[in-house]
């Protein structure tokens, strides 16, 4: 089975979506992009995201403002979304309010080179590792700070080569323990336990990190967690998050849990074919659920048009990294 690129790509140009045109024609057919990023400056949705900005660089919607348990969650959750939308708007870092954002995010990094706040004081590898992405995304893979984050990543994983959110590998008695309301204001993070089992969709959120890393993607960690992901494939999660088999044909973008189509991205960026089986039967995936219009159409039942664009765009990536394009 082989995918129908120009019917994709025909579709993709037919849209006439302004981020799209950019994109497609930077990474895929390689043609000068001059005119859509100058035209990407006037963009509506770029310029509404930014000018909602707040002074501390993050963005957070009003009514978690000034919460004192949930305050910081929200920022970090909604500035990681947010990034990931200006990088697809051609936002980069000549932009103020870019570096505003990379230092707001720099400010939850701890000592110990982890970034931390979302699960209040928890070590989150997966916020964690969505971090180090944005961060690479925006073209800051060679700052020590960047670099502090992914020896961190390296020396809390899991024995089998994947990684885990530690507190999801206690019992919920335990878990309920730490979060009373008195003891989750002076909590320590729990350790990691190398011998639970790793979670692919923390798994896969990292490796997507060491794959926008240029100086991760071909480090043995990453490829050690490649193998385990394609293992996992199409099988339930050992924790509850997004447990279920189902998950990993809900593909979205921008990639943010786990799924088949962001492992099968990262996976191609580090190095993997489709000689690899497990790689294969997730691009064998991919080929079947092109529709015949040349689209490939998210997995929530929620979605736009918008979305089917930014899937099929993904989807091409994809196909160009695994060396399968034809033109």
């Amino acid at each position: 089975m082989k995918a129908n690129t120009n019917k994709a790509i025909e579709f993709l140009l037919a849209r006439g979506n302004l981020p799209i045109l950019y994109w497609l024609k930077k990474d895929i057919l390689e043609v000068p992009i001059e005119r859509e990023y100058k035209n990407l400056q006037k963009f509506a949705s770029r310029i509404r995201i930014l000018e909602s900005q707040r002074k501390n660089g993050g963005w957070c919607r009003k009514e978690y403002e000034d919460n004192p348990r949930w305050e910081k969650t929200y920022y970090i959750v909604e500035t990681l979304h947010n990034a990931f939308r200006l990088h697809d708007y051609a936002c980069d870092m000549n932009l103020e309010e870019i570096q505003r954002l990379v230092e707001f995010l720099f400010t939850t990094q701890t000592n110990e080179g982890d970034f931390r706040g979302a699960y209040f004081n928890e070590y989150a590898p997966t916020y964690h590792a969505l971090t180090l992405e944005v961060l690479c995304l925006f073209g800051l893979d060679g700052d020590k700070r960047v670099q502090k984050g992914f020896r961190w990543l390296s020396r809390n994983r899991q024995s089998d080569g994947g990684w885990v959110i530690p507190y999801r590998t206690i019992d919920k008695a335990e878990l309920k323990e730490r979060y009373n309301l008195v003891a989750q204001k002076n909590i320590k993070p729990l350790k990691p336990d190398p011998s639970r089992p790793s979670s692919h969709l923390v798994t896969g959120m990292v490796l997507r990190a060491m794959a926008a890393s240029p100086t991760w993607r071909r480090n043995k960690d990453a490829r050690k967690a490649g193998e385990l992901m394609t293992e996992r494939f199409f099988k339930p999660d050992v924790y509850e998050d997004r447990q279920q088999a189902r998950y990993w044909e809900e593909i979205t973008y921008p990639f943010w849990a786990t799924d088949i189509l962001s492992s099968l991205d990262s996976l191609a960026k580090i190095g993997f074919t489709v000689e690899h089986p497990g790689t294969n039967t997730a691009f064998e995936w991919l080929l079947k659920h092109q529709d015949s219009h040349g689209y490939w159409t998210a997995g929530s039942k929620k979605t736009a048009l918008e979305d089917q664009l930014w899937i099929t765009l993904s989807a091409l990536r994809v196909i160009k990294n695994l060396g399968l394009l034809s033109l």
